[in-house]
């Protein structure tokens, strides 16, 4: 049988103030088109389908147009829920598209963890699942915050204890896959801030190597960079479809086609994805550049730059608007710049309770840009606070 496993597609996840509706829409095509071509019998989506609990209506007909295009090129699906998704809302969703040949299992449960799945050839297999488990399922998060790492440990316990009990209930003689959103130890996050929330990637959270189970082919999400975890029997991660944020710069994007026979060994072969637009950075919080060597940058680069979309690391001796407007002119994907101003002495620093929101405001903006903040953004942070006080 053949299988094509995505995850972590983070459906309405903007970049800073960008929508990018148009490249998932754009990547989710090249997807369905690899999924066609390839006549694939099942596609597995390992979890965070959409980036919120409340995703933008926008978001939900991308992926309901996915899945009504993917019925219709006679291919089922199996999707799970990852952490960023509401559960309850898509396993109400999953009761419809169940009809279709789109099996959502969004909470983690023992009823409906086996998904079977006939192929084209008439080959079965049984797809066990695992959703994001919630830290409230294991403990409450006070118990495991007093508790300290043991707790952590005992939640990894918890989940590996799961994966135990969905190996013994898949049958045999079949193609046996188990699909999880969850993080293993020693996989590669990537940078800080790699569209990960720092608590669900600590590795005193992670499931331990020994502890995986042995199936045919284990389909994991969580983390957003394609790696293997185990090569055999093979354990992997797909990553997610498109470069979410900057802590992700130089990943590569891709899927990966599972070709699967009970009793022998599975063959993955990568396809990479080539419709997301890249990410890129100009200098480096250490290693800002000047204005000087942004221009030289573009120059050298050419119309590489334009081709995605661009944060700059930028030296001044303090926050000059005109200057950041001067970076978008030079590159208009810029869509962030920090200004890395030079810093004044540091001075004593006060005790934060002696101070007034307006002063810790102040303190805040200096330390971070290196001068005062501009009296206009004073002015809205006091009407900020004043419609906080006033509400309700």
């Amino acid at each position: 049988m053949r299988f094509l496993h995505t995850s972590d597609w983070h459906l309405g996840k903007p970049l800073r103030h960008l929508r990018r509706d148009r490249e998932f829409e754009d990547v989710l095509q090249e997807i369905l088109d690899v999924a066609r071509m390839e006549r694939v019998d099942c596609l597995l989506v390992a979890g965070d389908l959409f980036d919120s609990v409340a995703p933008p209506p926008e978001a939900e007909r991308m992926a309901f147009e996915f899945f009504r295009e993917l019925y219709g090129a006679g291919i089922q699906a199996v999707v799970i829920a990852g952490n960023h998704d509401h559960q309850r809302r898509l396993t109400a969703f999953g009761r419809v598209l169940d009809l279709v040949g789109i099996h959502v299992r969004a909470e983690p449960s023992q009823e409906g963890a086996v998904v079977g799945i006939r192929g084209r050839d008439g080959e079965e297999a049984a797809v066990a699942v695992l959703p994001w488990v919630p830290e409230r399922r294991v403990r409450t998060w006070e118990a495991m915050r007093g508790a300290g790492v043991e707790s952590f440990q005992q939640y990894a316990d918890v989940v590996a204890d799961l994966l135990d009990g969905l190996e013994r209930s898949l049958p045999g003689n079949v193609v046996r896959i188990i699909m999880a959103h969850l993080f293993v130890e020693g996989g590669i996050v990537g940078g800080e801030g790699a569209g990960e929330r720092p608590l669900h990637l600590g590795q005193v959270y992670a499931v331990k190597r020994q502890r995986l189970p042995y199936v045919d082919y284990m389909a994991l999400g969580h983390l957003h960079r394609p790696q293997a975890i185990r090569p055999r029997p093979p354990v992997y991660y797909s990553g997610s479809i498109l470069q979410l944020d900057f802590g992700e710069v130089g990943q590569r994007k891709c899927v990966y086609l599972v070709d699967v026979s009970p009793g022998k060994e599975a063959h993955v072969e990568e396809v990479p994805l080539t419709k997301p637009r890249p990410l890129y950075d100009l200098g480096s919080p250490k290693t800002p550049l000047t204005m000087e060597q942004v221009r030289a940058e573009v120059k050298a680069r050419g119309g590489e730059l334009t081709q995605g979309y661009v944060r700059v690391f930028l030296r001044a001796e303090g926050l000059s608007p005109s200057l950041v407007e001067e970076v978008r002119k030079a590159i208009p994907t810029a869509v962030e710049v920090k200004v890395m101003a030079s810093r004044p002495k540091q001075e004593a620093r006060p005790s934060v309770r002696d101070l007034s929101p307006i002063e810790l405001f102040t303190l805040y903006h200096r330390q971070e840009q290196g001068c005062d903040p501009p009296g206009e953004l004073v002015r809205l942070f006091q009407e900020l606070m004043q419609e906080v006080h006033e509400a309700p």
